[in-house]
């Protein structure tokens, strides 16, 4: 039998297993600046609404994806002191 893969828990989580999503988070916070950064240039470039309105969404998913980095890191810091 195949072993099922399962999902990202953040309170059963290993030490290792923080590093690695702290890891592929980054990575997600860099993609997504780069892409906000194209989205400020198209916006200023061409002042459409849309571009704007993308602006301010992708602002709003980097906010959210640096608490979420942030919850990690304290899992982290609470990992690290236990063992």
């Amino acid at each position: 039998m195949k072993k099922q893969k399962t999902k990202f828990v953040l309170a059963e989580a290993t030490l290792e297993e923080v590093n690695k999503q702290l890891k592929i988070n980054m990575f997600v916070i860099v993609l997504v600046a780069l892409i906000l950064l194209l989205n400020i240039a198209n916006f200023m470039q061409s002042y459409s609404l849309f571009y704007g309105l993308l602006v301010v969404v992708m602002i709003f998913f980097l906010f959210i994806i640096i608490k979420s980095r942030q919850i990690l890191e304290m899992r982290k810091k609470a990992l690290t002191r236990v063992e």
